[in-house]
């Protein structure tokens, strides 16, 4: 009886742990979604999608459970770039705003470098980690996304949109940067927004390249590594239980 109460716990905990990428994942997907419907003339959206990305930094968390001290850094670079990202709604600045993209950008770079040690570790390929490798994929969308933000505030018109920083609608400039990325990751090409500057061009030539080697070597072979090893442990279960039947 006394047995009962701590098994429940390391139950409680496993499946804590194999949820923690499905969290991630969740926060990520809602970003995305958040920067479609929520516009940069409304103080509540611009508050809400500043917060979205603070979702994802507590997410991170989670990720990174096995290191306190990475906890400790993604929370205090979180709160220093949500602090910055409200502060620029009533004084913007280019620094600022650099700054802000900045902080986001060492914790999605350092959430990766996480991801992809549980991810790529040895041993069994299960759905933890394939959710950790799709974690990833919308990673580098975002950190591409940040990076030209990084360029377009730092060198406005490096992509043929207007310079929304001087015109106060960054909000506006980060979603439009955000769709460019996933597009350009993906290889869609709708060319709806193009690179102007050759700095732009080539890290949008990176972003694709990285896209489509991602899925076609990471998780197409995950994949298929798991379904190797459904088929070997469903072949082991039945010669085990023919093996029991024949000996009984």
């Amino acid at each position: 009886m006394n047995q009962i109460p701590s098994a429940q716990p390391r139950r409680k905990q496993g499946t804590f742990r194999r949820l923690r990428h499905l969290e991630l994942l969740i926060a990520l997907i809602g970003i995305i979604l958040g920067q479609a419907v929520l516009n940069d003339s409304s103080n509540a959206s611009r508050i809400i999608f500043n917060l979205l990305f603070f979702t994802v930094v507590i997410s991170a968390m989670r990720s990174l459970s096995q290191s306190r001290w990475s906890q400790v850094f993604a929370f205090t670079t979180g709160l220093v770039a949500l602090s910055g990202s409200m502060f620029a709604e009533v004084q913007a600045s280019r620094f600022l705003l650099m700054g802000v993209y900045l902080c986001y950008l060492t914790i999605f770079l350092s959430l990766v470098i996480a991801l992809a040690r549980s991810v790529f570790q040895s041993g069994r390929i299960d759905t933890n980690k394939i959710l950790g490798a799709v974690c990833i994929y919308f990673l580098l969308g975002l950190i591409f996304a940040l990076i030209y933000s990084l360029l377009e505030v730092c060198c406005p018109n490096s992509f043929n949109i207007p310079d929304y920083v001087s015109q106060g609608l960054r909000q506006q400039m980060v979603c439009d940067l955000i769709y460019f990325s996933n597009v350009t990751l993906t290889t869609l090409g709708y060319g709806d927004i193009l690179p102007v500057s050759n700095l732009a061009r080539t890290l949008t030539n990176l972003e694709a390249m990285a896209g489509q080697l991602y899925i076609a070597i990471v998780i197409a072979r995950m994949v298929g590594v798991q379904v190797t090893q459904q088929i070997e442990e469903d072949t082991a279960n039945a010669v085990d239980s023919a093996k029991d039947e024949s000996g009984s």
